[in-house]
């Protein structure tokens, strides 16, 4: 059976380019499993990091898996930079 919560340890890194976005990359196998439930476009979810919590959405990437943003609120109010390995809890909504 599919699970709607996990938790997730990743490295935080930075898009390339102007804009500075910083992502977390799922685990292939992860992707996987997600991408056989929701089988085109963005997933919805529910993301926790440290005090933290927003609602967003996966972003599907051909070549790594499933990509999640984490955006300059959060990453200014939990203290994470590029290269930080942080804990995310995920609920797929």
């Amino acid at each position: 059976m599919f699970k709607k919560k996990f938790i997730i340890n990743a490295k935080v890194w930075r898009w390339p380019g102007d804009g500075g976005w910083h992502f977390v990359t799922f685990e292939k196998k992860l992707s996987e499993s997600i991408r056989k439930v929701y089988t085109k476009g963005f997933v919805k979810i529910e993301a926790k990091v440290g005090k933290s919590t927003w609602k967003t959405s996966l972003f599907p990437h051909k070549e790594s898996g499933y990509l999640l943003c984490i955006s300059k609120k959060i990453r200014k109010a939990e203290d994470i930079v590029e290269g930080d390995e942080i804990k995310i809890s995920i609920v797929i909504q």
